[in-house]
């Protein structure tokens, strides 16, 4: 399945970075086509984020929406945390925390300071997913 347009409701949470429509860079592009894909299982959902430019706390929390007392297992893909500063890691952690999920394998745009944190933070949930990695999932 895939969420379609994901509301943005944190107060922490942005696209990332400049982007526009426009080579002259004058139409900001808000990258409200963002979307994310995710797939029930038996162990719970699992998602597969582009870039999350709407945010990962903000995905995860649609897709909890969508797929109501199921737990979020592996969560995979950027995160778009390249450019987070220090309020959006912490309340990035906090979430995270919250939602419990029991894998998380963050890739390229997560960034490698954001990355690091998350590894600090969840030791025991997050792996390294370079190319061509087989990721096992829960029937």
């Amino acid at each position: 399945m895939v969420t379609g347009p994901i509301p943005r409701l944190t107060g922490f949470e942005d696209v990332g970075g400049p982007f526009f429509k426009d080579a002259e860079c004058r139409q900001p592009d808000d990258l409200t086509d963002d979307q994310a894909a995710f797939l029930e299982t038996s162990a719970g959902t699992v998602v597969i984020l582009g870039c999350a430019h709407a945010g990962i706390v903000n995905t995860l929390r649609y897709i909890a929406q969508l797929t109501p007392n199921r737990p979020i297992h592996t969560v995979m893909g950027g995160t778009h945390l390249v450019t987070a500063n220090e309020r959006r890691m912490t309340k990035t952690v906090e979430a995270l925390r919250a939602i419990d999920i029991q894998r998380l394998l963050p890739l390229h745009c997560t960034g490698f300071q954001a990355a690091a944190r998350l590894w600090k933070e969840f030791p025991d949930r997050v792996r390294a997913c370079p190319v061509s990695t087989r990721v096992e999932l829960p029937v």
